[in-house]
């Protein structure tokens, strides 16, 4: 069940953990682009690789991956792909051979994995550049109250 103090309780203990405000932003800013990022499976691995190299707020990169969980996976890598499909094909003229064919499996048809990985990428780092202002902003304020008051 939803229990909103727990929540409140976690990001309370993620702003007490001494980080600054840009460091607490830049997490939450990778964790969204993990959330996008197109290598299923990874996403944990990628967290704990990048926490281990730029020492990163662990706790908050989760939470911010976490938007991306087993009942929003099918909108977010929907998402990537097509944008990715209208990147590759209509803006940049691309017509890649890569694609595999899923009429075996679904009866459907081809899937061009490099339209995925394009989307994917592309725009998870997008929204990871938009978020981190408004992250930088949200994390300044609350340090300053000392709460979250979410």
């Amino acid at each position: 069940m939803f229990n909103k103090q727990k929540i409140l309780d976690f990001f309370n203990k993620i702003l007490k953990s001494g980080a600054s405000p840009q460091k607490l932003a830049i997490s939450c800013s990778i964790g969204i682009y993990i959330a996008f990022s197109p290598f299923p499976g990874l996403h944990a691995v990628m967290i704990f690789l990048i926490h281990w190299i730029l020492g990163l707020n662990l706790p908050m990169m989760f939470l911010a991956t976490s938007i991306n969980n087993p009942w929003t996976i099918i909108p977010f890598y929907s998402t990537d792909y097509f944008f990715g499909y209208w990147l590759v094909h209509n803006v940049l003229g691309r017509n890649p051979d890569f694609c595999i064919s899923l009429a075996k499996v679904f009866g459907s048809g081809k899937i061009c994995l490099v339209s995925f990985f394009v989307g994917g990428n592309v725009l998870g780092l997008a929204v990871a550049l938009i978020s981190y202002p408004f992250a930088s902003l949200l994390f300044k304020r609350l340090l300053k109250s000392g709460k979250a008051d979410l």
